[in-house]
Parts: C-alpha cells; structure tokens; sequence
C-alpha cells in the first residue's frame, strides 16, 4: 500500500467521522424544524387567509 493510499484511507475515515459528529449535534434540529415550519405554515395563521376572511369576497 503506497502512502497515497494510506492517506486517502485516513481521508474517509475523518469524513466519516466528521459526518457522525455533525449528525450527533444536528441531527434533533433537523428532526424538529420541518414539524414547526409546517406547523407555522397553518392556514389558520396565514394571512392571506385571514385577509380572505375579512373582505368576504371569493377569488
């Protein structure tokens, strides 16, 4: 095995390492942020359709 090798070895290794890491510490946040966005995105809290239910008129 050449050094070139070894070391491209050694490159996975980290990138794999880096990637559990990341997805010990982001992974809740990334879980949790499409289930508020959603949830934010009601449309009981839209307005437009508040602004719908104001005017009375249909579109």
């Amino acid at each position: 095995m050449s050094n070139k090798d070894n070391k491209n070895e050694l490159t996975k290794k980290e990138v794999l390492n880096n990637r559990r890491e990341f997805i010990s510490k982001y992974g809740k946040l990334a879980i949790a942020t499409p289930i508020a966005v959603t949830a934010l995105m009601t449309p009981m809290t839209s307005r437009a359709q508040a602004s719908l239910e104001d005017s009375g008129d249909i579109i």
